[in-house]
């Protein structure tokens, strides 16, 4: 009984060590399915010619990603939009958008919306669960389309959402070293190009280690300079966004199952020469689901 005794002890003394850390990798499984819903919802306020205005916002969408590929050095992956809901009311107008209703993909919206609906973006994600940016091959945009810059243009501009995500569940550390508990990650990414830039540092403390999940807190900013064509004007955005959060990752495959966080933006919006001073808070959440 005494040699059970401590043979248990032992055990648990060595789980107990082996629970303060946890080293970002991913298992991939070729053919696996992942259900991701995303969505966001707030209110922006925008002051314009001594007057204020609310724009309440809330975005769901729901994607699939699916694992092509898998080797030692991680796996190929194909993300696709299923649907996509919009709504937001501005100046008395309200302006909606589901997917999956025909009233909505035939309406004003649809002709720019339908074409983000059902597009596949394929990447290589490597062993550490980094996206290769290379990799990435998003659907071609036919001349003349704005549809994902206008979609990008209204969500960054209320601090919603960073267009250059490519999918939400992977490339959440750039380092692949073990992390110990109270210890803080931090990542920055700056994205130039003709139309301004975006500069993203994120930093993640891994809080506990629990029921074979990872949980960290989440503390990010993402300074916006950018220019976007919409409905034939051009939008000058220049914003920060301060966010704070949670997020759970599956030890076993390394893949994000929930992520939440309350983002708060401050900054301007140009327009037709109008300058105007925009506040903003948002909550997001993402949920992942093996299918």
């Amino acid at each position: 009984m005494k040699k059970i005794f401590i043979s248990a002890l032992a055990i648990g003394f060595t789980l107990g060590l082996s629970a303060q850390s946890y080293k970002p990798a991913v298992k991939l499984e070729a053919g696996k399915k992942y259900e991701v819903i995303s969505t966001v919802t707030g209110n922006t306020s925008m002051e314009a010619m001594g007057q204020s205005m609310d724009m309440p916002l809330e975005t769901t969408n729901k994607s699939t990603l699916t694992i092509k590929e898998v080797n030692d050095k991680g796996g190929s992956c194909a993300y696709v939009t299923d649907r996509m809901q919009y709504s937001m009311s501005m100046m008395g107008q309200e302006m909606k958008y589901d997917s999956d209703k025909k009233e909505d993909r035939d309406g004003k919206m649809g002709a720019s919306m339908n074409k983000l609906v059902g597009a596949e973006t394929t990447f290589i994600v490597d062993a550490n669960g980094n996206i290769k940016q290379e990799s990435v091959v998003k659907p071609k945009k036919e001349e003349g389309d704005e549809s994902a810059d206008m979609m990008s243009g209204m969500l960054g501009s209320l601090g919603g959402a960073n267009s250059e995500i490519v999918c939400p569940i992977f490339d959440l550390f750039k380092q692949g070293k073990e992390i110990k508990i109270g210890e803080i990650i931090t990542d920055s990414l700056v994205n130039t190009d003709n139309d301004g830039t975006i500069k993203n540092v994120n930093s993640y403390t891994l809080k506990e280690i629990k029921e074979g999940k990872a949980i960290f807190t989440t503390v990010g900013t993402v300074n916006l300079n950018k220019k976007v064509e919409a409905q034939g004007n051009e939008i000058l955005t220049n914003t920060t966004t301060k966010s704070n959060g949670e997020m759970t990752v599956d030890i076993a495959t390394g893949i994000l199952l929930k992520k939440s966080a309350i983002m708060e933006t401050t900054g301007s919006v140009e327009v037709q020469g109008m300058s105007m001073p925009i506040t903003s808070k948002m909550t997001t959440n993402t949920v992942v689901v093996a299918k």
